[in-house]
């Protein structure tokens, strides 16, 4: 269709009621795009153009063919999307877990190197007994436990201070 009077007759004649088509199923912005779509495709045919009987309705049918071929790649672009999310979520995920595993390791490591009823005293706290807990565990008085505690909490802080990885 190398004669532009007969192109634009043709896009004048066929755009709105196409782009009215693609309006039912698709929102006004993308409607416009694929009447264009459907519009170049048809008239890069020049044979095609010649051989169809009723230009309306296969256009239609174009319009129509185009619309779920958008769904359909709007559709497999959200399930990426949602492919990605998730595989990221997991890669968050499990990169808090390793840290939180290798700083709990690092934890364990460093009670390791307190004196013996200071590390017991100090699992404990970890455990999530209180004072006075603990104090009946160990038959230590309350302020006997605190001080032992707060002494071991103060050297973990000076170890941790010490190797700072």
């Amino acid at each position: 269709m190398k004669d532009y009077s007969k192109l634009e007759e043709f896009i004048r004649r066929h755009y709105t009621s196409l782009l009215a088509v693609a309006n039912r199923f698709v929102d006004p912005d993308t409607a416009q795009d694929i009447t264009q779509n459907v519009i170049y495709k048809f008239i890069e045919k020049e044979t095609l153009i010649n051989q169809i009987e009723n230009a309306d309705s296969f256009l239609f049918t174009m319009v129509k063919n185009e619309a779920l071929a958008h769904f359909r790649a709007a559709k497999n672009e959200n399930k990426r999307y949602e492919q990605l999310r998730t595989e990221e979520a997991e890669d968050s995920e499990v990169l808090r877990i390793l840290i939180e595993e290798e700083s709990n390791q690092m934890l364990l490591n460093a009670i390791e190197i307190l004196p013996p009823q200071t590390a017991h005293i100090i699992r404990l706290v970890l455990a999530g007994y209180n004072n006075k807990e603990i104090a009946t565990l160990v038959n230590v008085s309350i302020n006997t436990v605190k001080t032992i505690k707060y002494g071991g909490i103060r050297k973990l802080r000076e170890y941790f201070l010490s190797h700072q990885f």
